[in-house]
């Protein structure tokens, strides 16, 4: 099977490229001029690569004639570029061409990442039926994106799947981001001031998230639609930051829990329900329920890295 996968020098994306070689799938993955490859770099050779900067990469893709899609390219996604609406809409507008792209080729089967941003701040735990609320731009055209997507390709030969990613953690994750900005604090014995960290996640590591994601890849026949992907249970960020000190051997006090407010409109609770998922791939989890195995994976990941 040949795959077209965008993202693939991101986090998640070189993840779900690591994946699909070990699976071996053909894929072809896009870059720009100024991306790093630095997340794929034990891969790189093994991808085929279209430069999207190129003006006839359309054409590259068309002589492909990739059988699935993957859609997993999102710029913006850090603080500084969730409200920016100039990002958030090159985002669609690029999707838009994927989109219009897979249908002309005739893509059996199309399958991109959403978010959970698209409920914003519901204060509930969220199904596939919960209206979307988005809080910001990040989320907003998030949902514009899938709303394009399903009216492309409802009532047509392409399967498509609109995976709502919830918390990812694990190694390549951005340095800037919470789990790693404390784990390099705690290698240097630095104490790191938080919130209360009273807000509950469904975190899910890298690996167990691309290997649930590959039973969408693998069953084209499931029913089309919006699937939430997430980690059965929620953890608060202070249950999974002490775990990750714990693990680490290092002393709790310098995780200095309190020692900032929340910002205004903090919520609190970013979880999702993945009943659908489960039921509709019939797949039965087989991560560790305290996250454990992948904290320690990603711990050794940075450790190795700071030596």
């Amino acid at each position: 099977m040949r795959i077209l996968l965008t993202g693939a020098t991101g986090f998640i994306g070189s993840a779900i490229a690591t994946e699909l070689i070990a699976r071996g799938f053909e894929v072809y993955a896009t870059h720009r001029s100024g991306s790093s490859f630095d997340r794929c770099q034990e891969i790189r050779h093994l991808l085929h690569w279209i430069n999207t900067d190129n003006a006839n990469w359309k054409e590259a893709v068309k002589l492909i004639q990739p059988n699935l899609l993957i859609h997993a390219a999102w710029g913006g996604v850090g603080i500084q570029g969730r409200n920016d609406w100039n990002i958030q809409l090159q985002n669609f507008y690029f999707s838009k061409d994927l989109f219009d792209l897979a249908a002309d080729c005739h893509i059996q089967q199309v399958i991109a990442l959403g978010s959970q941003a698209e409920y914003g701040s519901t204060g509930l735990v969220a199904t596939e039926n919960t209206i979307p609320q988005p809080d910001d731009a990040y989320g907003a055209i998030k949902l514009l994106t899938l709303n394009y997507l399903r009216q492309l390709f409802d009532k047509t030969l392409t399967s498509w799947f609109w995976i709502r990613v919830f918390s990812v953690f694990g190694e390549k994750e951005q340095s800037d981001w919470l789990i790693p900005t404390v784990i390099h604090s705690l290698l240097n014995q630095r104490s790191i001031k938080l919130t209360n960290c009273e807000q509950k996640y469904n975190y899910l590591y890298i690996n167990d998230f691309t290997k649930l994601l590959m039973a969408v890849v693998e069953n084209s026949k499931a029913e089309p639609g919006i699937y939430n992907l997430c980690h059965s249970t929620s953890f608060s960020l202070k249950e999974l930051l002490t775990q990750l000190a714990k693990l680490m051997g290092v002393s709790e006090q310098l995780l200095q829990f309190g020692a900032l407010p929340y910002r205004p409109g903090q919520n609190m609770l970013i979880t999702g329900d993945n009943t659908k998922f489960k039921e509709h791939f019939n797949m039965n989890e087989t991560f560790s329920e305290d996250l454990s195995y992948g904290l320690i994976r990603t711990i050794n990941y940075y450790k190795k890295r700071q030596q």
